[in-house]
C-alpha cells in the first residue's frame, strides 16, 4: 500500500509538471516551466498556522514596539570606518515599516534597513531616525522625531 501511495504522488506531482503548473508537499515544490526550457521553479507553503505578514515576511507586530540594534557592517568595522544614516518611514497600523528612506553613508545602509524592517514601531507614526556608527564598533540610535501621520 505505501508503494501504491508514492506512486500515486509521483504521478500527481509529474501530472502538475506536464501542465505547466507548480506543486508541492510537505514545504519541497516542484514546478513546470515555461517556454521550451521545460524547468522551472515551484513553491509550496506548510498547512497550519494563522499569522498574518506584511510585504517584507515579518509577522505583524500585535501591539509590541521594539527597535532592533543594528550591527556593525564586517568591513566597515575592519577598517574603523565610522559614519551615520538618516532615516525617515511610515509606520503601518500592523507596527512595521513602509516608505523607507535612506541618507548618509552608503557603507551603512543595508544594516539600518535590515534593523529598521526588523524592528516594531507605535503603528502609524512617523519616524525620523540617525544611527551613529563609531570606531568600528558601536551602532547607536542618536535620535528620535515621533510626529504623527498627515
Amino acid at each position: 500500500m505505501k508503494q501504491f501511495t508514492q506512486v500515486i504522488c509521483v504521478a500527481w506531482l509529474l501530472a502538475g509538471c506536464a501542465s505547466g503548473g507548480s506543486v508541492g508537499i510537505g514545504g519541497i515544490g516542484i514546478g513546470g516551466g515555461g517556454g521550451n526550457s521545460g524547468v522551472g521553479v515551484g513553491l509550496s507553503f506548510p498547512v497550519g498556522g494563522s499569522s498574518s505578514t506584511v510585504d517584507n515576511g515579518q509577522v505583524d507586530c500585535d501591539g509590541d514596539v521594539y527597535r532592533v540594534q543594528p550591527r556593525y557592517p564586517e568591513q566597515a568595522a575592519a577598517q574603523k570606518y565610522s559614519g551615520r544614516v538618516t532615516v525617515s518611514f511610515n509606520v503601518k497600523l500592523n507596527g512595521r515599516a513602509a516608505d523607507y528612506e535612506a541618507a548618509g553613508d552608503k557603507p551603512f545602509f543595508d544594516e539600518t534597513k535590515r534593523a529598521v524592517m526588523r524592528s516594531c514601531w507605535p503603528a502609524g507614526v512617523h519616524q525620523n531616525l540617525v544611527v551613529s556608527y563609531q570606531n568600528g564598533t558601536t551602532a547607536t540610535w542618536i535620535e528620535n522625531s515621533l510626529t504623527a501621520k498627515p
